[in-house]
């Protein structure tokens, strides 16, 4: 892979944009809310076409990974460049891959061009999240802070 396209999870993390313990009871009550707050923290992300971008996606096919993950994402003509909500739930059901509830959830607004990118940080994610001791750690944390220090830790960007 080009090294141009290297990726950090905490790079991309900023403690406005995590969200803890989560308790929204449905799929889409909580994909409207984490699309309304990405749209309040970056002035690029449209919400409505965002969250019917996210919608038509889930619809297509649940981004719900497995082992209580999901990434819903949307390529958006208005998003100027790659922007990460981090979120924990108390559990919700998600149509997962796996049938497991959803715990950690990384919602991505992309612009159109960044394909490569968007597909180095779903190869990081997927590296991290095999770690059963970062997804227990991140599940439990109750510190925006304490958030980016784990992925620094693991990700030995510390």
């Amino acid at each position: 892979m080009n090294s141009s396209y290297e990726i950090s999870v905490s790079d991309l993390l900023s403690p406005k944009a995590i969200l803890l313990d989560l308790t929204e009871p449905d799929k889409t009550e909580l994909l409207h809310f984490l699309c309304t707050k990405i749209s309040k923290l970056y002035p690029d992300v449209d919400l409505q076409i965002f969250f019917t971008d996210i919608m038509k996606r889930e619809n297509d096919l649940s981004t719900g990974i497995g082992n209580h993950i999901a990434i819903p994402h949307a390529f958006a003509e208005s998003v100027q460049k790659m922007h990460l909500l981090f979120a924990t739930h108390t559990g919700v059901e998600y149509d997962s891959l796996d049938g497991k509830t959803v715990n950690i959830i990384f919602m991505l607004a992309i612009p159109p061009d960044e394909n490569k990118l968007y597909a180095s940080f779903l190869m990081k994610v997927s590296q991290l999240m095999r770690i059963r001791e970062l997804r227990e750690s991140l599940m439990n944390t109750r510190s925006t802070e304490d958030v980016i220090m784990l992925f620094q830790k693991y990700e030995g960007t510390d």
